[in-house]
């Protein structure tokens, strides 16, 4: 990492202070420190990270802001993880921390005026100003429903709203570029702009910088119902972005996106998304950045949505005492969490030793030559599901089904989300309890088979 180089450049590798090379953007100590967290295992890493950048703001030293914002745009740095530092920089400048008071905004944003006016070549400076207007707006507005915003209310977000994009559209003359610019003008362009307009700024941002995966995240959430997108709109975006980058990169970006659609909220209805994909695209995500506790937090939130114990439990232990607030928000959504993960252990221990049992079968002559007439019996029961779901999301899911020994249903163990489950299940359940023989006699007694489907990858059953 660039900061792991800073600290030896500043001395702090070594007993020799007086032959130590000056920091690269003349950082104290103190600073460097605090921009040096190692994101691999400590949650707070990135967090300290955008604290120190407002530090340096508060401070006045728009220089050395300056510095390491070129810096790191200009190398395209990222934390283990895979998180951009540029992103983390402003997440650092667009908004004073904790619960800003009006004072608390007026400082910050004459501190970026400042900025600008002293530093007038800045991208860095307009943009962080643009953005803390977009945030200052939407402080105005308040976070409740439309028909609790007062008239000022409504009043100063358009204002200030319209000043981040005049200030934007200033800074797109300069002749340093910035791949937050296209991002900050899509926080400008929710729930204002033509969708039409949307998808052509998202077009330019992304052949500005196709790796920003942020340009991605906000235009889905841009076109979700309630910002006026239509039923599935975001799911289908998703799909298709990931599908034309293709590879690991593909589902690599549907697991950024769908951590910011699953919202796991109460009040707000699960998206029809891939949970199969995105746990393909986070261990892409590993595969390529590196382990961090910010995606394990992502991921067992996610999974907790989607109602798969056996992965949240397995990430919440490793998290251990590393949970984000930004994701859980206060600690006892976590521990509440972590309670459920351990409740749902026997029973993830009894679909576990079923899985291993499937698998083994499968993976035995006897057991391919059974599977030949498992696959047209299931297909066959199948087919009138997939006729009756016709033009439904078909979601995707996992059965597990025992056998007995003269062919008749012990048990099913299913997990997932999609119609094809509900009315295929409700065909296995009236065999299981009508003990009819459904199929051949198996290689051996308790024989356990495994169907899983999923629509994002294909449009008829995966059988295995």
């Amino acid at each position: 990492m660039f900061f792991l180089l800073l600290i030896a450049a500043c001395g702090l590798a070594t007993a020799d202070v007086a032959k130590a090379k000056p920091s690269p953007c003349a950082l104290t100590d103190a600073e460097v420190a605090g921009l040096s967290g190692d994101a691999s295992t400590d949650i707070h890493a990135v967090s300290d990270y955008s604290k120190t950048v407002n530090d340096l703001l508060k401070a006045g030293k728009f220089r050395k802001l300056d510095c390491l914002a070129d810096s790191v745009r200009s190398r395209k740095e990222t934390f283990p993880g895979g998180m951009w530092k540029i992103h983390t920089i402003y997440s650092g400048l667009a908004k004073p921390p904790l619960h800003a008071t009006q004072e608390d905004w007026n400082r910050h944003i004459k501190l970026l005026q400042l900025w600008v006016s002293s530093r007038p070549r800045s991208i860095t400076a307009r943009v962080a100003l643009a953005e803390s207007y977009v945030n200052y707006g939407a402080d105005a507005r308040g976070m409740g429903l439309a028909d609790t915003v007062s008239e000022s209310g409504w009043k100063l977000l358009k204002e200030r709203t319209a000043k981040a994009k005049r200030i934007l559209e200033r800074a797109s003359t300069l002749s340093a570029k910035d791949p937050e610019w296209y991002f900050a003008m899509q926080t400008i362009a929710l729930g204002s702009w033509e969708p039409d307009a949307r998808q052509t700024l998202l077009d330019q941002a992304v052949k500005f910088e196709p790796a920003y995966y942020y340009y991605y995240r906000a235009h889905a959430y841009s076109i979700l119902p309630k910002w006026g997108g239509e039923e599935g709109e975001a799911e289908k975006f998703v799909q298709t972005a990931a599908d034309r980058i293709g590879g690991d990169a593909g589902d690599i970006l549907y697991f950024r996106v769908a951590g910011t659609l699953v919202c796991g909220c109460p009040n707000e209805p699960q998206l029809k998304l891939s949970w199969p994909r995105i746990q393909k695209g986070f261990a892409a995500v590993e595969k390529q950045n590196g382990t961090a506790p910010e995606n394990w937090n992502l991921l067992a939130h996610m999974a907790l949505s989607f109602g798969d114990a056996a992965v949240a439990d397995k990430l919440l232990v490793k998290i251990g005492d590393q949970w984000s607030e930004d994701i859980w928000q206060i600690s006892s959504a976590f521990e509440s969490a972590k309670q459920w993960a351990i409740q749902m252990r026997p029973f993830v221990a009894i679909r576990q030793t079923a899985e291993e049992s499937a698998e083994a079968n499968l993976n035995t002559p006897t057991g391919q030559l059974y599977k030949t007439t498992f696959d047209e019996n299931i297909h066959t029961w199948m087919q009138p599901c997939v006729e009756a779901s016709a033009g439904s999301d078909l979601g995707y899911f996992e059965l597990l089904i025992k056998v007995g020994k003269e062919g008749e249903i012990e048990d099913i163990n299913g997990t997932g989300a999609s119609p094809l489950m509900q009315c295929l299940g409700h065909k296995l359940h009236d065999f299981q309890n009508s003990k009819q023989v459904v199929f051949p006699p198996p290689p051996q007694p308790d024989y356990w088979f495994r169907l899983d489907f999923d629509s994002e990858s294909s449009t008829s059953a995966a059988l295995k």
